[in-house]
């Protein structure tokens, strides 16, 4: 799970919105290094009444139940695999192809809080399954202060729910054994190319992770987004001899304008 703001969501009066930017981000070469190194992050996205989308961190799909309170989105997307030149530690283990993704998330919202299950299909590459289940939140500034009244907040392009806001979330991922081992297993070729053992990466929860962010709205077009996310390995992913660290750090700042 990623923390950002679904890219280009609709206003009442428009059927169509647009948003474009970009920015840094600074995060782990890969599941389990203990090298890092800084990356561009791009931003845009197409949505088209507040169900259709097309977006750089959500790819193609649609909201196709929506009930105020219980929500469920599919898509499709692109995972773009692991190459051996991402990192030295990476040497004699081939590159991992990526390919296409069919996600089906399910959200429903209790309060201040929204529990979700997000199931990705891998149709390509690994061809495998992950299912992430986890809760998160957002707070408006506004709320912490204890200014209830909204109207005002929103009219003024700094505060409410169209104001500044923290965004937080939990959660944890279960990838099977077809995923887990072209990540984290070694076979006999790679362990004598490598030098690394022979290691058998079983199905079962790879990681539990915390993200928190906070969107800052600078006048009606233009938004500030900063984002920090940790997941600890676990399991198989934590044992296997890739994984030199078991943290997996990510942090970034996006600039963005809608129209």
């Amino acid at each position: 799970m990623a923390i950002v703001t679904l890219p280009g969501i609709a206003s009442a009066q428009d059927e169509w919105e647009f948003v474009i930017g970009g920015g840094v981000g600074y995060e782990s070469k890969y599941e389990g290094s203990d090298d890092m190194e800084a990356t561009f992050l791009p931003v845009a996205g197409i949505t088209w009444k507040d169900t259709v989308y097309l977006s750089t961190e959500d790819g193609l799909g649609a909201v196709v139940y929506d009930d105020n309170n219980f929500t469920v989105n599919v898509s499709f997307n692109y995972e773009w695999g692991r190459d051996e030149s991402d990192s030295s530690d990476l040497k004699g283990l081939g590159d991992v192809d990526g390919a296409p993704t069919l996600n089906l998330s399910l959200e429903y919202d209790i309060g201040p809080v929204t529990p979700f299950v997000e199931l990705t299909r891998h149709l390509g590459g690994t061809d495998s399954l992950e299912a992430s289940f986890g809760v998160e939140t957002m707070i408006p500034v506004s709320a912490l202060m204890g200014d209830g009244s909204g109207s005002r907040m929103a009219d003024s392009g700094d505060e409410g729910p169209d104001g500044p806001a923290f965004m937080a979330g939990i959660s944890t991922t279960w990838s099977d054994d077809k995923y887990m081992d072209s990540y984290f297993g070694i076979n006999s070729t790679q362990s004598a190319r490598s030098g690394l053992s022979r290691f058998n990466a079983g199905s079962g929860f790879k990681s539990v992770g915390a993200e928190l962010g906070f969107v800052y709205p600078v006048g009606e077009n233009w938004e500030i987004l900063t984002m920090v996310e940790y997941s600890q390995l676990i399991g198989d992913a934590a044992d296997s001899p890739i994984s030199k660290d078991d943290s997996v750090l990510f942090g970034g700042v996006t600039v963005s304008y809608k129209f």
